[in-house]
């Protein structure tokens, strides 16, 4: 499993005092970008990517995959602090740790979610380390009609598990799916639903979007308010507290275990990664809360399902980029872009031909995880005092820095204007119970699903009912139908009592 020779090779590489400067650099700069609602990880790699000419390979890998950790982390915690996901893994985080915020719990929260990102994190690496081989064949077996049918299921699972109304959030995850083939025509070349905006030849920036769905409802909600966290609790801020969460993400190890699992077997799913990870993790755990555990009412086992399963996608997606060279996301994109620059071409040939090369880079990746506690406690320490800043202030601030970082996204105006359309969007749907997260999962998963039902049209002769001969894929579209199945029953049953039916 293990080349002993090659591993110490890959340990040797490390050993240079200028690269635990060149990881606390890395992943100082990503935490920052992750904090900026607007800025993302790929825009950071990008400006990180042409400073890496002059350096080794490895060098330039580390400090690139120290930017993409610091800032999967730091979007962690801008969803703690203001509800808005910094990046769209960090969607999940939200759902607990904002209310923990709005207590008077921030820090304790910031603590939980540095917690299970490092331990996610380094456990994703070890896996990865041990086991790439047979997580690279597992990837393999995921071919159209499997991201099909997985797509359905997420979008039924958040359904009925996160949605107050089943199908006002199919309902949701319908419309972002159309949505998201918004754009060029993959095998025709033809634009689609641009309406004449050539902005949007190139899709919709989901990034921008998912920001606009979340944060711009949530600072319309906060207007009324003085301060994100009110009266007596809302002017606690301690060490001490950062710590006492940072402590409180191990004593739920089953729930920080789970996680990191789910992120890693998902990480590897080509275009899937942190998103659906943390949103599968999270309503795993809410499914297996006990009676006295509120989930989406400030749960700390919440805030550590998200998190660890955000952060341990990470080494999923780095393995089926270094066995097979698919990026999962515009972040692995770039940190592909960054091996061809420096002569490494992903793929079968890349361990067999630089294997001390990716043993370093493993091991160094396992090394930032320790490096990341230290870091983003210091940077969410001070960040946390943000909700005890006046909303008078913090509301045009915040306003501002969304319209920058969507102007900085691609350089053109018209991406201010679809953060704000959003924003209406995702209001709209708070107000009327439409399940603005389904909303999202559609736009994520769209382009993906649009491609994929290309594919299996093309594969299967126009023979839909041919996938049903995959199990993987049959067992998926089952689990979907045995979701419905289940919804509808209990509304029947709710009718039957006379309680409210939630359809």
């Amino acid at each position: 499993m293990i080349d002993v020779g090659q591993l110490s090779d890959g340990v040797g590489l490390l050993l240079n005092w200028y690269m635990p400067l060149v990881i606390l650099a890395g992943m100082t700069l990503g935490l920052m970008i992750g904090v900026i609602p607007g800025m993302t990880a790929a825009l950071g790699l990008a400006i990180v990517l042409p400073l890496t000419f002059q350096m080794d390979a490895l060098t330039a890998l580390i400090l690139m995959t120290s930017v993409y950790t610091g800032s999967l982390t730091g979007g962690g915690i801008l969803a703690i602090l203001i509800n808005t996901p910094g990046t769209p893994g960090a969607v999940a985080t939200t759902f607990d740790g904002y209310p923990m915020a709005q207590t008077g719990r921030a820090n304790e929260a910031l603590g939980l979610q540095i917690a299970a990102s490092a331990f996610g994190g380094a456990a994703s690496y070890l896996v990865l380390l041990f086991f790439i081989q047979p997580m690279t064949k597992f990837a393999l077996q995921f071919q159209s009609a499997e991201m099909l049918a997985l797509t359905l299921f997420v979008l039924v699972v958040v359904g009925v598990l996160k949605g107050k109304y089943l199908f006002r959030s199919l309902f949701a995850g319908g419309i972002g799916l159309l949505l998201a083939t918004v754009g060029t025509v993959i095998t025709t070349g033809e634009p689609r639903g641009t309406m004449g905006f050539g902005e949007l030849e190139d899709r919709l920036p989901i990034v921008l979007c998912v920001i606009g769905l979340f944060a711009v409802p949530e600072l319309i909600q906060i207007l009324p308010r003085r301060a994100i966290s009110e009266g007596e609790a809302r002017i606690r801020h301690s060490a001490s507290e950062l710590w006492q969460g940072f402590r409180g993400a191990f004593r739920r190890w089953p729930t920080l275990l789970r996680g990191s699992g789910i992120g890693v077997a998902i990480g590897i799913l080509p275009a899937a990664g942190a998103t659906l990870a943390s949103i599968l993790s999270y309503t795993l755990a809410s499914r297996l809360a006990k009676h006295d555990e509120r989930f989406g009412e400030g749960e700390p086992k919440g805030v550590v399902a998200a998190e660890s399963a955000n952060n341990a996608s990470e080494g999923g997606a780095m393995a089926i980029l270094l066995a097979l060279g698919i990026p999962g996301s515009a972040s692995t994109a770039v940190i592909l872009g960054g091996f061809m620059l420096h002569g490494l071409v992903p793929g079968t040939g890349l361990f067999r031909d630089n294997g001390p090369l990716i043993y370093g880079l493993i091991l160094g990746n396992i090394f930032q995880m320790f490096l990341l506690v230290g870091v983003a406690l210091a940077v969410a320490y001070f960040v946390a005092r943000i909700v005890t800043v006046p909303t008078t202030i913090l509301v045009p601030v915040l306003t501002l820095l969304l319209a920058v970082g969507a102007y900085s996204f691609r350089g053109q105006l018209f991406d201010v204007y679809v953060v704000f359309a959003f924003g209406i969007i995702g209001w709209f749907c708070r107000r009327y119970d439409f399940t603005p997260l389904s909303l999202m999962i559609g736009l994520f998963l769209g382009s993906q699903l649009d491609q994929e039902m290309i594919r299996v049209s093309i594969l299967y002769s126009f023979e839909p009912l041919s996938i049903f001969e995959r199990p993987i894929a049959a067992s998926f579209f089952a689990l979907t139908a045995m979701l419905i199945f289940c919804r509808v029953v209990t509304l029947f049953r709710r009718k039957k009592r006379g309680a409210p039916e939630h359809v």
